[in-house]
């Protein structure tokens, strides 16, 4: 049953007899929301009926009453906390769930304790209800069924919440993936996108690089390799300086005549290269980076252009300088001379500003003046005599074979360059890189380059090598770069000796043994030649040896080590004279220039064996035939004794 109490905050509350919530209805569904009263007569018509229902369940159940009143007071705190005012929706919703909770152990531990008094109890609750229906019917629009439809007009039930909360909890942390997801889907596209952009310039030239003027770095942005090629060289090509001096001459000059030296790959490496020592700038265009050109300005240069273009010739101051002398392998002074020069320092700083922004065409005045020499004789002579202490400095290349290369004096001088600084007056000198790795790409690979040659021995029927008829050599190819005169002109500056063996590719020769078969002996006494073969008589040729007391053959034991079908002879006579004899046939050198070969121009020295009118320069004169013979038949190797003494006169007759 229902009944009214009095909180003593003055408030009103309600307490709904256990009985009357059915087994059926699920407990955490049921909750009540109290409801503001418009009568008095309507409490006083609750407290009647009230008293009523008490009244017959205090009849009928003695003992279960007071278990019953506790468990009602129990079940009002649990819904008297539900409707506290402080509390809002969802704590409303928890503690109506609770209290259910809490009530229905109880309900389960006392449920076959109520089976019994369960009928009476609702027999007298209909009675009940029924005189209330009667008694209220003119008074009130009360419902006359139940007590606890009285309870239900007085507290209106509420929707529970927990489930749409749960939903609506659902639907929030749902949201929120969403946002996630998408938050985390952009970062990675704006990543994507990031390194994309890297990527793309990677090999390009990245926004905010700026090169020349506006127009050019405009068309850079994005540009690759060939195209900052291009552009550097035309920017170069556009770069130029309209000179005037004090007396109305004009020149107009390019950075080239001017002295200035463009590095156009390592200006365009710089282009590429620029912003990217950060990540994140490299790809922002309102990060600016300005590059310049690559160059070097050879002031010097610059004077002597200016001096030739604004005075004549014969009005021009030249200074003391120092020059090198080839005959001498020296360096000496130049004399110096007063005349007009040209104040150049206008000209020095326009060609600053345009390395640093080229592309455009910049006038510049200039003035001259009356001069003595600008340097002086004793600036000279100083200067003259360190580079010739730098001349004794020895730059040495070795091939690690053996073989090994000294610059000559005379080399060297040339890679020296005098610079003369006419406008603060002083000589200076620098190596010119450029010469020496020209001069020395040419030459050591000449001078220490080797063919390889196998080694031929020479040997007898024993085996025993009796001589080395063709001396073996390794092959050597050696590896040169620019860096070498690099480090050789650095050497030279420096003042010190260089010495390097440069890298090198070695193939080790072979030795090969011949057994030696053939010998000839030469007898300058009886002019002949006589060929063994396992020391067996073969043949005997005539022949005419070198002339008496002049150019006589060269006694002794040798071998035949170089051979010619053919060859043209050069030499110089007794008198001095050079003589040349073309088409020489069948050659076979055994001592130096010594060798058997036919002489056409000596058959009658031949044949009367008289090198004493009509000896040779040394070599052994013999007939066509027969020199063909020993060319064929006597392979290198052959051993070769020259024997006997030079005859006074002929020794056979024709």
């Amino acid at each position: 049953m229902a009944e009214m109490q009095q909180n003593p905050e003055g408030g009103e509350s309600f307490s709904a007899a256990s009985d009357y919530v059915p087994d059926s209805e699920n407990d955490d569904t049921v909750a009540f929301e109290q409801v503001e009263q418009n009568s008095q007569n309507q409490f006083a018509q609750e407290s009647v009926v009230e008293d009523s229902v008490a009244q017959n369940q205090v009849d009928n159940q003695d003992n279960q009453s007071a278990y019953s009143e506790s468990e009602e007071e129990s079940l009002v705190e649990n819904l008297g906390e539900v409707s506290d005012e402080d509390d809002n929706q969802y704590d409303i919703v928890d503690d109506v769930e609770a209290a259910v909770s809490r009530y229905a152990d109880r309900k389960a531990e006392r449920k076959a304790e109520r089976k019994a008094a369960a009928a009476s109890a609702a027999a007298s609750t209909v009675a009940s209800a029924s005189s209330y229906a009667a008694s209220s019917a003119s008074a009130s629009a009360y419902d006359s069924t139940s007590a606890d439809n009285i309870a239900t007009d007085t507290f209106q039930a509420v929707t529970p919440k927990s489930k749409e909360s749960k939903k609506s909890k659902n639907s929030n942390a749902h949201s929120a993936l969403a946002l996630f997801y998408s938050l985390f889907i952009f970062v990675i596209i704006l990543a994507a996108a990031f390194f994309a952009v890297h990527w793309y310039f990677h090999d390009r030239v990245a926004p905010g690089v700026n090169f020349g003027d506006s127009a050019i770095s405009r068309n850079l942005t994005g540009a690759q390799e060939s195209a900052v090629y291009k552009a550097v060289q035309n920017a170069v090509n556009r770069t130029e300086l309209v000179i005037k001096d004090d007396r109305g001459k004009t020149a107009t000059a390019s950075l080239q005549q001017l002295g200035v030296k463009v590095n156009t790959k390592a200006t365009v490496n710089a282009i590429l290269n620029a912003k990217r020592d950060n990540l994140f700038t490299r790809i922002m265009p309102w990060i600016q980076k300005n590059v310049s050109l690559n160059a070097k300005r050879d002031d010097s240069k610059m004077d002597v252009y200016l001096l030739h273009k604004f005075v004549l010739k014969h009005d021009r101051a030249l200074p003391y300088s120092v020059v090198f002398n080839k005959e001498s392998e020296s360096f000496g002074v130049q004399d110096g001379v007063p005349g007009r020069t040209i104040e150049t320092m206008p000209v020095r700083e326009a060609v600053k500003k345009l390395i640093a922004n080229p592309g455009k065409t910049v006038n510049v005045s200039v003035s001259s003046r009356r001069t003595d020499a600008p340097i002086k004789r004793d600036a000279a002579q100083k200067l003259a005599n360190d580079l010739n202490k730098v001349l004794e400095k020895k730059l040495k290349f070795s091939n690690g074979d053996g073989d090994d290369f000294t610059v000559p004096k005379k080399e060297l001088g040339t890679w020296i360059d005098v610079k003369a600084d006419t406008t603060r007056r002083k000589l200076s000198y620098e190596i010119d890189v450029d010469k020496a790795d020209a001069y020395l790409s040419q030459v050591l690979p000449k001078a220490l380059n080797k063919e390889k040659v196998n080694q031929e021995d020479a040997i007898n029927k024993e085996g025993k090598v009796i001589f080395t008829t063709m001396k073996g050599s390794n092959g050597v190819e050696i590896t040169y770069n620019r860096s070498y005169a690099e480090k050789a002109c650095d050497a030279l500056q420096n003042g010190e000796d260089f010495n390097v063996t440069l890298p090198a590719k070695v193939t080790k020769f072979s030795v090969e043994q011949k057994l030696v078969e053939m010998r000839i002996v030469v007898d300058k006494t009886t002019q002949t030649a006589s060929v063994y073969k396992n020391d067996e008589l073969v043949k005997t040729f005539p022949v005419c040896t070198g002339r008496t007391g002049m150019g006589e053959s060269t006694s002794g034991t040798f071998f035949i080590y170089l051979r010619y079908a053919s060859q043209d002879m050069r030499g110089r006579n007794f008198n001095g004279s050079p003589y040349l004899s073309p088409n020489v046939h069948w050659v076979s050198y055994y001592h130096g220039g010594e060798g058997f070969h036919t002489a056409m121009w000596n058959y009658n020295g031949i044949a009367t064996g008289d090198p004493a009118n009509h000896g040779s320069h040394g070599c052994i004169n013999m007939y066509d035939q027969d020199a063909r013979w020993i060319y064929e038949n006597c392979p290198r190797g052959t051993i070769v004794q020259v024997v006997g003494s030079t005859p006074d006169g002929p020794v056979r007759q024709q």
